[in-house]
């Protein structure tokens, strides 16, 4: 899948910018910058990801496991007014105001609402005004979480770190397709697969499957005509383990551990007498009628 850098200021507590150590694998394995503000402890960092929740999942994961003590709590809003909007856009006070006012690029999308206001002056969101500042060709081409996404990671923040703090993996649900006629189909495979994983077991025995990322599982929900080459293309870049999830015939979930081909410890599809064009519903013939016999449901699956 298609994937874009994004860049996150969290505040951050359990370190400080005083622990040498920190600060170097802060810097050297995430080219990141940690810096205390007052009271605060702000962490800069960057991340890919299909979309800005994705690149966050990856970055929680990243630092979890390099620091274990590090708590994020927040995204830091990173507050502007009229000045700073036209300090990073090279842009004058009166240009900002226009822009503020509506009286420049008529027909576009508004400005975006403050988030607040500082003394006398409305403040706005940064990730806000540059997503707007790109729709109108003039953004800094650095993408960072809007107030939409910044709320949502926040919301899930306290639920990723309770899974990790469980010893469990974070989920990441993918469709195998988007924008096609079988969307609804999938939704209801997502819809029955989170009903199952809040099942007391279910999460510890899918994630038991042997991945080099032990904290970090995707599960890409199908419908039966999907083929498998999509459900590859929806395997994170740097991943080599996943699920397939799928409703079958009778409406039971399958949960079925796929890796790429550099995943060892899988049947190729060649093995199972499937070539390039084949779908999930083949797959699901060849484990229950294989010719010459059946292929165990949890055998992990090699795909190309």
């Amino acid at each position: 899948m298609a994937c874009v850098e994004y860049e996150f200021q969290f505040v951050v507590d359990g370190v400080g910018v005083d622990d040498e150590a920190v600060v170097d694998v802060v810097h050297e394995e995430f080219d990141g910058l940690l810096t205390r503000h007052r009271d605060r402890h702000l962490l800069d960092v960057s991340e890919t990801g299909a979309n800005t929740i994705d690149a966050a999942h990856r970055i929680v994961v990243r630092l979890r496991r390099a620091l274990p003590g590090l708590r994020l709590l927040r995204i830091d809003p990173d507050l502007v007014g009229v000045s700073d909007i036209a300090e990073r856009t090279g842009r004058t006070r009166q240009n900002v105001q226009q822009w503020v006012n509506g009286e420049r690029r008529a027909g576009k999308e508004r400005f975006p609402a403050p988030e607040g206001v500082a003394g006398r002056s409305p403040v706005w969101r940064w990730g806000d005004v540059n997503a707007w500042l790109a729709g109108i060709g003039e953004g800094d081409g650095v993408h960072v979480p809007t107030r939409g996404e910044a709320l949502q990671i926040d919301y899930l923040l306290p639920h990723w770190r309770r899974t990790l703090d469980d010893g469990l993996p974070l989920v990441n649900v993918v469709a195998a397709a988007e924008h096609d006629e079988y969307g609804e189909g999938r939704g209801a495979v997502r819809k029955l697969l989170e009903g199952t994983l809040a099942v007391p077991g279910v999460l510890e025995s899918i994630s038991a499957f042997p991945r080099l990322e032990q904290q970090r599982l995707t599960v890409v929900c199908a419908v039966l005509t999907d083929r498998l080459d999509s459900v590859v293309s929806r395997i994170g870049h740097d991943e080599t383990w996943a699920v397939l999830a799928f409703v079958g015939p009778n409406g039971e979930l399958h949960l079925q551990p796929l890796g790429t081909r550099e995943a060892q410890g899988t049947v190729p599809l060649s093995r199972l007498g499937l070539g390039p064009d084949a779908t999930v519903g083949d797959l699901l013939l060849v484990q229950t009628n294989g010719p010459d016999r059946p292929v165990a449901p949890m055998t992990p699956v090699g795909l190309d």
